[in-house]
């Protein structure tokens, strides 16, 4: 995209929606990181095994699908979580070629005490943008994904 004549301080770098997309979530993603460090979880981790906690012998694919990612992605923050044993992985007994993957006793604790780690990253949101802005940009990106989903 070129700018206008009119406005020359825009650069295609200060107009682009991925870039500023991408650049938020990276530092939103670093606040969650950050108070989840303690408990040895980054947010993709944490997020997995609150999708697991809810669920018994969930698929791969449909993991990915609960999380808006690919499987690839899935796959990647599964294998740290197996090693350390706060996940479980097994053959389906109907189809032994599909893996389910289970929420192991250490995953549930771990996920438990994690959830304050979580909340500090929610509380510290609010406290840096406000309730008003915050509340604005989770309708944004509802409605933005929403949008782009529906235009495919």
């Amino acid at each position: 995209m070129t700018a206008p004549a009119r406005f020359p301080d825009l650069t295609p770098a200060s107009v682009c929606t991925a870039a500023k997309v991408r650049r938020l979530s990276r530092r939103v993603s670093q606040i969650y990181d950050d108070a989840l460090a303690v408990h040895g979880l980054t947010v993709g981790q944490y997020g997995l095994l609150a999708c697991l906690s809810r669920r018994r012998g969930t698929a791969i694919g449909a993991l990915a699908g609960m999380m808006a990612a690919d499987a690839s992605t899935v796959s990647r923050l599964v294998r740290p979580l197996e090693a350390a044993g706060l996940i479980i992985i097994r053959p389906s007994p109907e189809d032994r070629r599909q893996k389910l993957v289970w929420l192991s006793d250490e995953g549930h604790r771990r996920r438990a005490a994690a959830q304050a780690g979580w909340q500090a990253a929610q509380d510290r949101m609010a406290d840096m943008l406000g309730d008003s802005r915050l509340a604005a940009l989770r309708f944004m990106l509802d409605e933005a994904h929403e949008r782009l989903e529906s235009a495919e």
